[in-house]
């Protein structure tokens, strides 16, 4: 039987949504609120409102900008697409109004001072503040990216299970790009350790993969208080989250370490379909562990 991993939190620089808890707010978390007055609600990241697989959002035009380098952009009081961050690219789409009309958007970014989600696009929107619309994504996109980002999450329990808790290699960030997937964990492998060759360690995380993929897992993401959140995490949270904040939490399978990420994920093991190591690299104590699953352009 494999041995229960050991409760160490990931540090994932993905984005979480914070909420104030105090009675006495302190000045961050006054600015937090106001942001919070203005911010975008991440439509994406309800899961009962469809999640990851939510691809029409019915919202609001709250501004219409255009920007210095004279592009353009809009933002909504609610959007299902997801804006760039934590090693994930954001998504595009269109926003369809109630007339009919139509304007594509090639990117979508969050403002952290605000909280708004900016829709960035080539052409001036056609909306005027107030305007009811319908915002629209690439579904094949966002699945794509879903199952390369919950890939990366995933290598993390199968480090484990490979015998390479975070107490030997803690993983602290990664890309999960369709061109472009790794994580990095800080420390290396033990030259006596029986995986200190790159082939081998490659071998044993396709198999230990395998494995995840074919048990097919549940995912789960939730909104948790500062406690909650550092128990779910192993016991600890990285710097960034501050104890007024209720980060969201994804487990990427029953049983396993949490850790604090905005990004958009697949439901099951099973959606990520296959999957590959492509590299291993060790640089000035960093170990980079790159992989492929089917849709990427490394596959």
């Amino acid at each position: 039987a494999t041995p229960p991993p050991p409760r160490v939190a990931r540090v994932d620089v993905a984005r979480t949504r914070v909420a104030p808890r105090r009675a006495r707010p302190s000045r961050a978390s006054t600015m937090r609120a106001t942001a919070r007055a203005t911010a975008t609600a991440l439509a994406y990241a309800d899961a009962d409102a469809g999640g990851t697989y939510a691809f029409e959002h019915e919202t609001t035009v709250t501004r219409v900008a255009t920007r210095d380098d004279g592009g353009h952009e809009m933002t909504l009081a609610s959007t299902i697409a997801y804006p760039a961050g934590g090693g994930q690219p954001s998504d595009s789409g269109r926003v369809v109004g109630a007339n009919g009309r139509a304007w594509a958007f090639d990117a979508a970014t969050l403002r952290r001072e605000t909280g708004e989600v900016a829709h960035a696009g080539r052409t001036k929107p056609p909306f005027e503040v107030g305007d009811e619309c319908r915002v629209t994504i690439d579904g094949a996109k966002r699945v794509l990216h879903a199952r390369i980002h919950s890939a990366g999450h995933a290598l993390d329990v199968a480090m484990i299970r490979a015998g390479l808790p975070p107490t030997t290699l803690t993983p602290t960030k990664g890309v999960h790009e369709p061109a472009l997937a790794y994580v990095e964990y800080k420390g290396k492998v033990d030259p006596e350790h029986e995986l200190a060759d790159a082939n081998a360690l490659m071998a044993r995380l396709n198999a230990e993969m395998a494995k995840l993929i074919a048990e097919d897992g549940a995912s789960a993401a939730a909104e948790m208080t500062y406690d909650e959140a550092k128990a779910a995490c192993g016991g600890e949270l990285p710097a960034f989250i501050a104890p007024d904040m209720t980060p969201r939490i994804v487990t990427i399978v029953p049983d396993t370490p949490g850790c604090p990420c905005g990004g958009t994920h697949v439901a099951r093991m099973s959606e990520i379909q296959d999957f590959k190591m492509t590299g291993v690299r060790v640089k000035k104590g960093v170990t980079r562990l790159s992989y492929a699953i089917p849709g990427m352009a490394t596959w």
